[in-house]
Parts: structure tokens; C-alpha cells; sequence
């Protein structure tokens, strides 16, 4: 019963940053996290608050040492490994960045955007097989997926197979016949 009031507290305490975070006053949200960890070190949600805060103000390695203190205390979260999977990659590190996209795709199949960064990350770093693979997958289980297809297209593109650039850019103007990106796509191959 004990553990179960503390999780709620931690919770509760957490509430008025994540509030100020959600309406964009992000130096009172910090204020208010900081505040937090005072009384509560431990305070999951102050913890991946003021590592969003420092990834969106573009301070990589302060929202970096945030994620991993989350994650050391146990949180098996798989928007806490995105996030520190995008630090990571800002921070030049797609070795850590796959691995925690990997680890969020793991504990939540459904977590398309962490599979997506996957798959965008692998590219970049040359693992073109897994990177090609992790966006066949996501197509078999989201086939109307545009920002997916999209970079299907560009992958296509960039290897000079243009048959198969325009039928993915086909694709995309069935679903959504006016998507600005695939018709410039097409008008530039065609």
C-alpha cells in the first residue's frame, strides 16, 4: 500500500510541471521539475520532463544525463528510450541511438514513431539492410503510412530506381491525392 502512495505522490508532484510543459512555458516547467527532484530525486516524471526541456531547448547532453538517470531507476519506458534515441543521434552516437529505438520498439510493438526512427537512424548510419527492413515492416503493419512510403520513395530516389520511386509515389497520391511531396516527386522523374 505504501509503494502504491508514493507512485501517486510522485505522480501528483510531477502534475504542475508537466501542466506548464504542455501549455509551452518551459522555464517554469523546469522551475517546477527542479522543485520536484528536490523533495523527490526519484520522480520519474520530473526526470523525462526536464530531459524534454533540455532536448527541445537543444541542450543534447543535459536531456541526455536525464533519460539515463529515468532509466537507471528502473523505467523500462518506451518514450523515454525514444527520446534518449534522439538525443543520442544529435549527439552523433547512432550506435546508442539504435539501441534505444530498438529497446522502445521491444517494449512497445505499436510505437510506430520509435520503429520509424529505427529504420531513419539505420539508413544514416550505413546499416542500409536493417534500415530497409525495419520500413518493409512498418508498411506490412501500417501500409497507409505516408511519412513511411515518403521515405521509401527518397531511398528508391537515391539509388536511381525511379520505376520503383513512382510507383511509391503513386501509392502515396491513391491515399492522399493531394500530398504536395509526392506530386513535385513525380513532376521531378517524370
Amino acid at each position: 500500500m505504501e509503494a502504491t502512495n508514493k507512485v501517486q505522490t510522485n505522480q501528483e508532484e510531477g502534475l504542475d510541471g508537466t501542466h506548464l510543459f504542455q501549455q509551452g512555458n518551459f522555464d517554469m516547467a523546469q522551475k517546477s521539475y527542479e522543485q520536484t527532484l528536490i523533495k523527490d530525486p526519484e520522480n520519474l516524471e520530473a526526470l523525462y520532463g526536464l530531459g524534454m526541456i533540455h532536448q527541445f531547448k537543444e541542450r543534447f547532453e543535459e536531456a541526455k544525463r536525464y533519460y539515463d538517470k529515468a532509466l537507471k531507476l528502473g523505467a523500462d519506458n518506451a518514450h523515454i528510450l525514444n527520446s534518449l534515441g534522439i538525443v543520442s543521434a544529435q549527439l552523433d552516437d547512432s550506435r546508442a541511438a539504435i539501441v534505444s529505438f530498438e529497446k522502445a520498439f521491444e517494449i512497445d510493438p505499436n510505437f510506430l514513431q520509435a520503429q520509424k526512427n529505427l529504420a531513419e537512424i539505420c539508413i544514416e548510419a550505413g546499416e542500409f539492410d536493417k534500415g530497409v527492413q525495419t520500413y518493409k515492416q512498418i508498411l506490412n503493419n501500417h501500409p497507409h503510412d505516408i511519412e513511411t512510403l515518403l521515405s521509401v520513395a527518397d531511398l528508391y530516389s537515391a539509388i536511381g530506381d525511379l520505376e520503383s520511386t513512382k510507383f511509391v509515389l503513386n501509392r502515396v497520391l491513391e491515399i492522399d491525392p493531394n500530398n504536395e511531396t509526392a506530386k513535385e516527386g513525380l513532376a521531378k522523374i517524370s
